[in-house]
């Protein structure tokens, strides 16, 4: 609801508008109904509008973005199904998708591939074909003809709108893959397993095939996906929290700081440690740099922080050219689970040095947010957009989904139009 206000979710909102189709699913804050895949499309891009949305660190995937958007498109073209089956669905997302971002590994992201982009094809077949009750052999060909169209480059991340959109797409994919597939449409039956041309050996190095499998059933990685506390590329969070325990100590002058230093895997150098060029709201919003420097200034890192004039702001860009990201190869030799981990060294200009080393990012599995932490999110976006008494309606429809008898009054919630900001 919150990226509603923003230009990609406005300009891709028309645009979808503008193509028209038959009115099975709603637009999130619209009131447009359009063909289910398209409104995947553009509410998945709303989803992932403002790098708000949820992530399982292990597969680098943030799958609600593109499982819910399609499970809820899918739903809505059936005339709504029930809440647990709905949720059924979007589990079933979570698991599929994180487990083939698993076997792929990390290196699918080092070698610039936008995980959320790719794997999310997959996640949201296996939402969407759950939801239109596919047989197995259906939901075969969906989750192929969703991975055959994994696609999305994280070189979008320096300066670009279509970062944004990858979740849509991935989305839109998933669901094209299960209204395929119910009318008999074949994908690859082997896709994860082939030698060549497969999903595994074409987007990853050395796939562990066992992963899509092992435990599947039993050990479920929607437990393991975490909530962000911060607006920004989640692999920047474990250093925004360390900026946040700095200031917890003592109040920083930027001025007064000579140079900072930051220690972290090679995976999260590439991905986040590049030098900070005000390019766009989405270079900031995936830039080490930037993200330190603003907490450490604001001591925030939320939506006000990203704004298109506070990312020009010379204190922060002046700061940010002041700390240098770096490989620490014992962080590398942690694996996946180190990927995230930091040491912050800031270095004043009267010779003091602060230092704090962090593990797992706040809201992260290691380090959930309460309850109340994550509410309080909630309200803080959607309240100035959708209003309080609306937020509230929101609130109690979502959280009683596992006993209510249709999707139906959480569609039509979203459904409602509101005012849209001049951000």
């Amino acid at each position: 609801m919150y990226a509603t206000t923003l230009p990609w979710g406005k300009i891709l909102g028309d645009y979808a508008v503008d193509q028209g189709g038959q009115p099975q699913a709603v637009v999130w804050g619209r009131g447009d109904r359009l063909p289910a895949a398209v409104a995947a499309l553009v509410n998945g891009t709303l989803v992932h509008g403002f790098e708000l949305d949820d992530l399982h660190k292990a597969s680098i995937l943030h799958p609600s973005s593109a499982g819910v958007p399609a499970a809820l498109a899918v739903a809505e073209s059936r005339g709504g199904i029930s809440g647990s089956e709905f949720l059924t669905a979007c589990v079933a997302g979570v698991e599929i998708g994180a487990r083939v971002g698993m076997s792929v590994g990390t290196n699918h992201l080092v070698r610039g591939f936008h995980p959320t982009g790719t794997h999310g094809t997959v996640t949201a077949a296996a939402a969407a074909g759950r939801a239109l009750g596919l047989c197995a052999v259906e939901m075969e060909h969906a989750i192929s003809i969703g991975a055959t169209q994994a696609a999305g480059l994280m070189a979008s991340q320096f300066e670009s709108m279509v970062k944004r959109m990858h979740a849509g797409r991935a989305a839109q994919a998933g669901v094209y893959g299960a209204e395929l597939a119910a009318r008999g449409f074949t994908g690859i039956s082997n896709v994860f397993e082939v030698d060549y041309g497969g999903y595994c050996s074409t987007l990853g190095d050395e796939a562990n095939l066992s992963a899509l499998t092992q435990g599947l059933g039993v050990s479920f990685e929607t437990e393991k996906v975490g909530f962000k506390g911060y607006s920004c590329c989640g692999s920047c969070h474990t250093s925004v929290e360390a900026a946040r325990r700095i200031l917890a100590k003592r109040r920083i002058d930027s001025a007064a700081v000579e140079h900072i230093r930051v220690g972290t895997s090679k995976a999260t150098l590439l991905h986040v440690g590049w030098p900070y060029q005000p390019r766009s709201v989405t270079a900031a919003q995936m830039n080490l740099p930037y993200c330190l420097a603003v907490t450490l200034i604001d001591g925030d890192a939320f939506v006000n922080q990203f704004s298109p004039g506070r990312i020009v702001s010379d204190d922060v860009i002046e700061l940010a050219r002041r700390i240098d990201v770096e490989q620490e190869l014992a962080f590398d030799a942690l694996g996946p689970a180190g990927r995230h981990k930091v040491r912050v060294a800031v270095q004043l200009r009267d010779g003091t040095s602060i230092e704090e080393t962090v593990e797992h990012a706040r809201g992260s599995e290691k380090d959930p947010l309460t309850e109340d932490e994550v509410i309080f999110k909630f309200h803080r976006l959607v309240d100035p957009i959708c209003g309080k008494t609306w937020a509230n309606k929101a609130y109690d429809t979502i959280t009683s989904l596992d006993v209510a008898p249709s999707t139906a009054p959480l569609s039509n919630l979203l459904s409602q139009a509101f005012p849209k900001s001049k951000n």
